[in-house]
């Protein structure tokens, strides 16, 4: 049993991950216009993030988002082999594709095939790689042969053995020389998931959703929001350029240690840079000028970032003495050119049209993290924007206004101004209670002393209208 007429697109670009065209070969087939851009930007591939470490990967869940375009449901691991292959035939028969998550390393066609080094590579002391399960996608099963659909990064299409594919389904828990390895994602043992589209794309719809795509991503990019979990924070967009210059700022100063992590910043950085650089482009296709202009900028953009790479692997291969001041002088001048463009694309794109966020339970503790959350991004952001100075590392007891403060009247008013705008971004228009015009109004400067001081008083002067709503 084979699907007929199935002909997938098998030219992928090699950096995007390898569940993306299966996931965009499922929604077709459920009549929904799709594009690997597209896919990638719904998970914000597109924003560059980074944990404090210098571990570049997507966040998306950390940043409270609805799933825009695909979710994934059903994720589940079958109880053996034969039960498998009887869902693999009820799916086929219905049409649809299979997907199955298993193990490079028993794909005959793979590079990974049976490679020593695969297992090397996961478990060497101080990997930064993640151990996850790979994707492929079957679309045909015979007596002596599974038809499999694997374009990254294999681009194959063909048969494989039963034997074989069953060694495959098993997954990397199936192999013990992988059980050292530090960084693993969920590994599954006959892995299988079903997908759907959030809503069926028309064209009207997906148009919709490309604008809905970039207007996230410089919103995101430009706020530069960094969340704490812990003890661990992670930084998205224009975060990710600080948390680089103030690594580069540290070596400057003697800190050899940050040397691995401006390296990873910068070589990992790119992938995101690359998302943006495709949506952009199936932006301008459907969507049209001057989005065409602004996607070639930004490829102007991306050669500038390679070649700050190159640069310091050049410099440090050379053991140039100079090459941390020179380095830390180009990724300035790049950063804030970058800047520069995203405000001239935000000009390009209607900023309220954003990907819808999750509705959170509106308890108190949870909602003054929140508000915390929020007041601390705003200070971050006039710190870097406007030149001010206020200690962040003090959390909450981080001095505002007042006798100890660190701001003047304009620059409390600039800060007030950009906390209404996180606080309407995160719930929705009149939140902020105008606070930039309320400071304005010569209120009594106590809220405004500390972080903590502001924190409380948002939380007095709007929680219970919130709680009230949430009934």
């Amino acid at each position: 049993m084979i699907i007929q007429s199935f002909a997938p697109v098998m030219d992928i670009p090699y950096y995007y991950p390898c569940n993306f065209p299966l996931i965009h070969e499922v929604l077709q087939r459920q009549g929904s216009i799709s594009s690997l851009a597209l896919l990638a930007a719904s998970r914000l591939y597109c924003l560059p993030s980074c944990a404090d470490n210098g571990l570049v990967k997507p966040y998306f869940h950390k940043l409270g988002y609805e799933e825009p375009i695909w979710e994934m449901y059903g994720q589940r691991e079958l109880d053996s082999f034969e039960e498998g292959k009887a869902h693999i035939l009820q799916h086929i028969g219905e049409g649809g594709l299979f997907l199955a998550t298993g193990t490079s390393y028993h794909l005959p066609y793979c590079e990974d095939y049976q490679n020593p080094e695969y297992i090397r590579k996961h478990v060497k002391q101080g990997s930064r790689l993640h151990l996850v399960d790979h994707w492929v996608a079957v679309y045909g099963i015979e007596d002596e042969h599974f038809h499999v659909y694997d374009p990254v990064p294999s681009k194959y299409m063909g048969k494989v053995l039963h034997e074989t594919f069953h060694e495959f389904w098993k997954g990397n828990q199936s192999i013990p020389e992988l059980a050292p390895a530090k960084r693993k994602e969920k590994l599954r043992t006959y892995g299988t998931m079903d997908v759907r589209a959030t809503g069926k794309l028309d064209s009207s719809g997906y148009r919709d959703m490309l604008t809905q795509a970039l207007a996230t991503q410089i919103n995101e990019f430009m706020t530069g929001r960094t969340i704490k979990q812990g003890e661990r924070g992670y930084h998205f967009g224009q975060g990710v350029s600080l948390h680089l210059t103030q690594a580069l700022q540290e070596r400057n100063e003697g800190n050899q240690a940050n040397d691995t992590l401006i390296s990873g910043l910068l070589f990992d950085m790119r992938w995101s840079r690359y998302f943006l650089r495709d949506l952009l482009q199936e932006a301008a296709l459907w969507l049209g000028s001057p989005l065409d202009q602004h996607a070639g900028e930004f490829g102007e953009i991306i050669k500038r970032w390679e070649k700050a790479y190159q640069l310091l692997q050049v410099s440090r291969i050379k053991q140039r003495e100079d090459w941390q001041v020179q380095l830390t002088s180009v990724i300035h001048q790049l950063i804030a050119d970058e800047w520069r463009w995203y405000e001239a694309l935000r000009n390009a794109v209607p900023q309220e049209a954003c990907f819808n966020r999750q509705m959170k339970p509106r308890t108190e503790n949870g909602y003054r993290e929140d508000l915390l959350r929020i007041v601390l991004d705003s200070c971050r952001e006039l710190n870097a924007y406007h030149n001010t100075s206020i200690p962040l590392d003090k959390g909450g007891n981080a001095p505002l206004y007042g006798r100890h403060g660190q701001l003047d009247s304009l620059e409390l008013v600039s800060l007030l101004a950009v906390v209404e705008q996180g606080l309407e971004e995160e719930w929705g228009t009149g939140a902020g209670a105008a606070l930039s015009e309320m400071a304005a109004a010569s209120l009594p400067e106590s809220p405004y002393q500390t972080v903590g001081s502001l924190v409380d008083y948002l939380e007095r002067q709007w929680l219970p209208d919130q709680e009230e709503d949430a009934g």
